[in-house]
């Protein structure tokens, strides 16, 4: 599905745009900055969606009281900041995730948009596209009562995760050593580096370096947020892991973990 741009205001250089395959059948027209358009983890997640739900508007804003920013000012701010920032030969992925993040956290509404059940993972989790632009875009989640996310990686790829409704627990782990091969059934080891309460206006980030592995549970309420998502590099394979439920070192947080690249990943088609 191509993702409609405008090179007029960019302030850093476009490529040419290529047929990339964001996952095994499903290519998307990208343009490549320095930050490009999208996690290959959200990728993944979106080709899993049903396409009416990917080809549906936002039909309305869904206000609150509290002050802050619209959505569509969001939008405004945001996206020459973000530019700028990427354009700066000093360009620092935390300053461009906190600055982004710091005017997400202002916002009073978020489009009413529409989403598809991540059935393949769990039904309970629901995602789709809020905003498509550049150098990020942006994908909106809910989540049900109970729901669980499990463990996945954003190879190459930033994301600003903000909580807009309800309380989601996230955790983020980073890989310890070297990873085996997605296609490898080798056991590797994980640090966890975050456990932390989402709730509405708080942030979690991510970047290629730190914190790149994350997974959601949500409790009893339900939840509901956005992640603003970058790419910063070669496109890279997505998985999500398998990991035990118990520390192998619990004073240093340490799992183990396997890859799952087949999870979430659309039926292959009979011929």
């Amino acid at each position: 599905m191509p993702i409609p741009i405008s090179n007029q205001s960019l302030s850093v250089s476009v490529e040419t745009p290529k047929e990339v395959e964001v996952f095994p059948g499903r290519f998307e027209r990208r343009y490549f900055l320095r930050g490009s358009l999208c996690s290959i983890a959200a990728a993944a997640m979106i080709g899993a969606l049903p396409n009416r739900v990917l080809t549906q508007q936002p039909d309305k804003q869904i206000p609150t009281n509290d002050g802050g920013l619209a959505w569509d000012d969001f939008i405004k701010l945001s996206i020459p900041t973000a530019q700028q920032l990427i354009a700066d030969p000093g360009f620092s992925i935390d300053e461009y995730l906190y600055r982004i993040g710091s005017l997400a956290t202002r916002l009073k509404e978020i489009p009413n948009s529409p989403l598809g059940s991540y059935a393949s993972v769990d039904r309970r989790v629901w995602f789709g596209p809020s905003f498509r632009g550049s150098p990020f875009f942006i994908i909106q989640w809910r989540m049900e009562p109970g729901a669980y996310l499990p463990p996945h990686n954003h190879p190459n790829a930033s994301v600003c995760t903000v909580g807009y409704e309800g309380e989601v627990r996230l955790r983020n782990f980073e890989i310890l050593g070297e990873a085996p091969a997605y296609d490898s059934k080798k056991t590797f080891r994980l640090r966890e580096t975050r456990d932390e309460t989402l709730t509405h206006a708080r942030i979690n980030t991510l970047s290629p370096s730190r914190d790149n592995i994350h997974c959601f549970r949500v409790g009893k309420e339900g939840a509901r947020g956005i992640d603003i998502n970058t790419m910063h590099g070669k496109i890279a394979p997505f998985s999500f892991l398998d990991m035990s439920d118990k520390p192998v070192d619990a004073e240093d947080r340490i799992f183990e973990a396997t890859w799952n690249p087949q999870l979430g990943q659309p039926p292959a088609k009979k011929a």
